[in-house]
């Protein structure tokens, strides 16, 4: 079986549409987005629509909740705050149903899935660094823990009495005795200095967990998002992926 889970698309209809060219080709069993689908892009609308239909499970992020008023985003910066009004503004009743339905986190098949820590998922804690990892990891049992919320894609491993390990690669071959932490990255906006949409595949059978990167139309993407008066801060990350 495999897996294809992805996060943080923000309204970014063409990196979505880039990684939906993906799923067609790919043709995984089981796809999974962790969350703000919307939030700081021009295209919410279309992007909620296109996760309810192509997804299998849907875990929602601090954007898409904060649209819908169900988290606090007075921690948000102003240009973040300006995004999630607009789209307030754009969204349709059905999208904020879509929205609602979201889950906070889900276990399915030795995996846990969540946009920010499992721990206490609607406290939108930044995982950075090992030692949160370790925590986490010691908070669960399951073999993968798939997460977002960062835009920074890393994969980190952890074996029983072991130190946990940062895997250098985009790519590895699981172990049995070990067990993964996996930030996918962000669709829509990453922040780790490459612009380019990112996606994780896992498959259960090989016991492969990758990372992708696939390039998009960052210019039609900057061109919409102007053309909505949306903020220049966040027009202008885009093209250097921070």
């Amino acid at each position: 079986m495999r897996y294809m889970i992805f996060s943080d698309i923000h309204g970014n209809l063409d990196a979505l549409e880039r990684v939906i060219e993906e799923i067609d080709m790919l043709r995984p069993d089981m796809i999974v987005c962790l969350g703000d689908v919307v939030g700081y892009g021009a295209n919410p609308r279309e992007c909620v629509e296109i996760v309810e239909e192509y997804t299998h499970i849907r875990i929602g992020g601090n954007h898409d909740l904060a649209t819908i008023g169900l988290t606090d985003s007075s921690d948000f910066n102003l240009a973040a705050k300006r995004s999630i009004s607009w789209t307030e503004r754009t969204l349709d009743p059905s999208h904020r149903e879509m929205l609602e339905r979201y889950a906070s986190m889900k276990r399915y098949n030795r995996c846990i899935f969540a946009h920010a820590t499992p721990i206490s998922p609607l406290s939108w804690e930044y995982i950075y660094t090992v030692s949160q990892a370790r925590n986490i990891f010691k908070n669960f049992r399951e073999k993968f823990i798939f997460i977002g919320h960062t835009h920074v894609p890393g994969i980190i491993a952890y074996e029983q009495n072991n130190p946990c390990t940062v895997v250098r690669d985009s790519m590895v071959t699981t172990k049995p005795e070990s067990r993964y932490l996996v930030n996918v990255g962000s669709v829509g906006q990453p922040r780790d200095g490459d612009p380019r949409a990112s996606y994780a595949i896992y498959d259960n059978k090989t016991g492969l967990v990758r990372l992708y990167r696939v390039e998009y139309n960052i210019k039609e993407t900057q061109d919409r998002m102007m053309r909505c008066g949306l903020p220049i801060r966040l027009i202008a990350r885009l093209e250097r992926g921070l």
